[in-house]
């Protein structure tokens, strides 16, 4: 049973196996699984202690042969994290020659490159489109995805997995809301996918002008808030699915079914672990690629903060589901510029005139939109306009994907000036702080 249960799960991506996968999906017995997970997880550890230097080289300092690991415990404390990812050469993580690279979303500097190969991009369209048929997706729609289609994975991914299943697709990048709203009708689409606060700028001109017919939205990539999606869906009509993942992870790693009780997990492709796990169950996930070949990540950081939901989905599917996310274990704040750092706003800060070094940047929520606000101490006499001006030219200049997001109406800037002193003295102030409702 294991045998032909492996041999399905890494089959080729044929036209009818979309819904085969859905339904294996909905009745595998969770032991199964679990049984399929260790062996893959056994056979990804012997590959990669063989080809991967990174790896061969924790297993080394650890005294720990990888004959001897049967699942993540055994490993101890060998884990990968985002710092490794950045402070190695790609080439200690590469197993053969890769044939794609997609880098992270972060804008905190340097970002992290991640390699594939074509097979495993089809891969993991063929689980995201069991997800889109799961809720409701069919060959016959018509899909207009609007992820940033630069170096970020997710927009491939999708488009993947409409091919997988034959349905037209769109991978159109990040447009403008405006000019979006105005191919809808005429192309057709009725399933859209996209980031939440981009949905947002998009719905309030459907608000205005008039929604078209949609049966499905997809939402991933930051942020969604309850009240996003409540008004998303007013003005659409049409339900709000969120999707879960990340480039390391190779795209989604799970997305809820129609009953939005959590994200259905990628158990097929991806064993997770939640580490040092609180009386709640919360603690931070951590990820094992289990058919990834060309760059393995053994045991990854994800940094994310969330439990497994026990409880069985009233949907009958029998993959574990993952809570919302309920924080970060880094200093990392998600919202509709992208991924934030405290490293860019000192990089944005460096040489503005007229400022303090005492200054903090806040995420907060105003209505429907995320706010990014400078809270900022005037010096030497400098105007309050000038010291705006500044920061918007090194925001434009030095981060142009971000300004992009604000160009969109993803985010909108906001500024409050003080005195010296009036942010307050003594203890060092955090720099970056969320203060969005949960």
């Amino acid at each position: 049973m294991l045998t032909s249960l492996r041999q399905f799960v890494e089959g080729a991506v044929v036209g009818d196996s979309v819904p085969r996968l859905t339904r294996w999906g909905k009745s595998v017995p969770p032991a199964l699984i679990w049984r399929m997970q260790e062996d893959s997880f056994r056979r990804t550890v012997r590959y990669a202690a063989r080809h991967q230097k990174f790896f061969a080289q924790k297993l080394a300092e650890a005294g720990i042969r990888a004959e001897q690991v049967r699942r993540p415990a055994d490993l101890s404390e060998i884990f990968t994290t985002p710092e490794d990812l950045l402070s190695h050469p790609p080439e200690d993580f590469l197993c053969r020659d890769p044939q794609a690279v997609f880098e992270t979303t972060g804008t905190g500097g340097e970002p992290k490159r991640v390699y594939f190969d074509h097979q495993e991009l089809e891969l993991a369209g063929r689980y995201e489109a069991a997800a889109l048929y799961e809720n409701g997706v069919r060959p016959q729609d018509r899909v207009i995805c609007t992820f940033d289609a630069g170096y970020w994975i997710s927009s491939w991914v999708t488009y993947f997995a409409c091919r997988a299943m034959g349905a037209f697709c769109s991978a159109v990048g990040k447009p403008d809301p405006r000019d979006t709203y105005s191919k809808l009708r005429l192309y057709g689409y009725n399933v859209i996918v996209a980031d939440p606060t981009w949905l947002v700028s998009l719905s309030e001109i459907a608000e205005k002008e008039g929604a078209y017919p949609v049966k499905l939205i997809v939402a991933a990539g930051d942020r969604m808030t309850a009240a996003y999606r409540k008004y998303i869906e007013d003005v659409w009509k049409a339900p709000v699915i969120l999707g879960y993942g990340s480039t390391e992870m190779g795209g989604g790693a799970g997305m809820e079914c129609r009953e939005r009780q959590g994200y259905h997990l990628d158990e097929f492709n991806l064993l997770f672990e939640i580490l040092e796990p609180d009386a709640e169950g919360y603690g931070e996930l951590v990820v094992t690629t289990l058919g990834r070949r060309v760059m393995p990540l053994i045991r990854y950081r994800v940094r994310d903060v969330a439990r497994f939901i026990p409880e069985p989905c009233a949907c009958g599917a029998t993959l574990r589901r993952l809570s919302p996310i309920k924080g970060r274990r880094d200093e990392m704040v998600v919202m509709g510029a992208g991924n934030l750092h405290p490293a860019i706003f000192e990089n944005l800060m460096r040489d503005v005139a007229g400022i303090s070094t005492n200054w903090q940047v806040a995420v907060r929520q105003e209505g429907l939109h995320d706010v990014l606000e400078f809270r900022l101490e005037l010096t030497n006499g400098v105007s309050s306009s000038a010291v705006e001006e500044a920061v918007r030219k090194n925001l434009e200049t030095r981060y142009p994907e971000m300004w992009a997001n604000h160009s969109c109406g993803m985010y909108r800037l906001a500024f409050k000036f003080g005195p010296r002193g009036a942010l307050g003295q003594g203890r060092k102030m955090k720099r970056l702080v969320d203060e969005r409702g949960t």
